[in-house]
């Protein structure tokens, strides 16, 4: 009776042990949940190119046509002119910007004048002998010499014995050695190229300058050009001659103008010329230095290319979408035109698809889903 008792037991703890290892209680062996992938959704459209008929529009800022930096050629003590050397301040052509202190200068040259006429003084006699026609043209020549005027144009002479006596006695090494002088007394003064405005000063009232020292930079104010980029494909519509029309921001115009310049070179990042305009503002309005505005050229025609949202287009690139790969390529487009209505741009193959909005956080790996609209 025992040993069946015991053989019952065992019977059951195995049976049970069995059942027990059977069960899957998710220890080591659990599944962990898999997190799902989140793929960002953008905006887009699908590109069907077409034709369209419009004028060429561009924007920059205008810019004066001459603007200089007036420097010192002279050394001395600096006095202001007819006006203030501050910025902002407006002059007419012919102004006196500013001059040096001539004092000392204007005595160097009265010294070298007496100078000159002792050695023409000296000369007379041996003229007298040597030269008896030509005595009185020298002696009228020295009369005329004023210590405080030009020095008069030298005498003809008039045959070459008298050139050379005059060379061997250093008349004409002294002549244009005094010819100099006064030429760089002339510089003592500066006057204003043109009507315009004071930009910028570098240096005050009084203060010593010396050759090359730069004293303020001048813009002129009734002479200006704007320079406009214009896509390589329509510059062969912008002529020298070619007329436009000149807006503000707000779009309303300002003036008319000419293309003046059209540069050889071209921007091989935008793929685009600079053209240079000549404006004339309309009666009650005026042109300023850095103003921003926009040029329209008054030619029409038909171009081919497609009109996509302003948001589409970043720096003259797109981004478009492949459905192969789900990845957004930047891909750069030559922009016509832009208004309200969307830019007017070439280069995109129909049927492809353009992000219309802004992407953040843009990488050539990421896969997007797009949402055409």
């Amino acid at each position: 009776m025992k040993a069946r008792h015991i053989i019952i037991i065992a019977i059951f703890v195995l049976v049970n042990g069995v059942i027990f290892a059977s069960l899957d209680f998710g220890g080591e062996e659990e599944e962990k949940e898999a997190k799902p992938t989140f793929v960002p959704t953008v905006n887009g459209t699908v590109i069907q190119n077409g034709e369209e008929t419009f004028k060429i529009v561009g924007y920059g800022s205008v810019s004066s046509y001459n603007s200089v930096d007036i420097s010192c050629e002279v050394q001395g003590k600096l006095s202001q002119g007819k006006h203030h050397l501050k910025p902002g301040v407006n002059f007419r052509k012919g102004d006196v910007l500013f001059s040096v202190r001539d004092t000392e200068a204007r005595y160097n040259l009265r010294a070298k004048k007496s100078g000159f006429i002792n050695i023409i003084a000296n000369l007379l006699p041996d003229l007298k002998t040597d030269f008896p026609t030509e005595f009185d043209k020298w002696n009228n020549y020295i009369n005329s010499i004023r210590l405080n005027e030009r020095l008069p144009q030298l005498p003809t002479w008039s045959t070459s014995k008298e050139k050379i006596f005059l060379s061997t006695r250093n008349v004409l090494t002294e002549y244009f050695s005094i010819k100099s002088l006064e030429e760089q007394l002339n510089k003592y003064t500066v006057t204003a190229p043109f009507s315009g405005v004071i930009t910028d000063v570098y240096t005050t009232n009084f203060s010593v300058v010396s050759p090359g020292t730069k004293v303020m930079r001048v813009v002129e104010t009734d002479n200006f050009e704007i320079p406009v980029s214009i896509p390589t494909s329509e510059v062969e519509l912008v002529k020298l001659g070619t007329e436009v029309s000149v807006f503000n921001t707000n779009g309303q115009l300002k003036g008319s103008g000419v293309v003046i310049r059209v540069s050889e070179v071209i921007n091989k990042n935008t793929q685009s010329v600079d053209v240079f305009i000549r404006p004339k503002a309309i009666e009650g309005e005026s042109f300023t230095e850095g103003e921003y505005v926009e040029v329209e050229i008054n030619e029409s025609t038909t171009y081919k290319g497609v009109r996509i949202p302003n948001s589409a287009v970043h720096n003259n690139s797109v981004y478009t979408y492949s459905k192969t790969d789900s990845i957004l390529r930047l891909q750069p487009v030559t922009v016509l035109n832009s208004n309200t209505n969307g830019t007017f741009v070439q280069g995109l193959k129909n049927n492809s698809t353009v992000i219309t909005q802004e992407v953040l956080n843009y990488t050539d790996t990421t896969k997007y889903q797009v949402l055409i609209r």
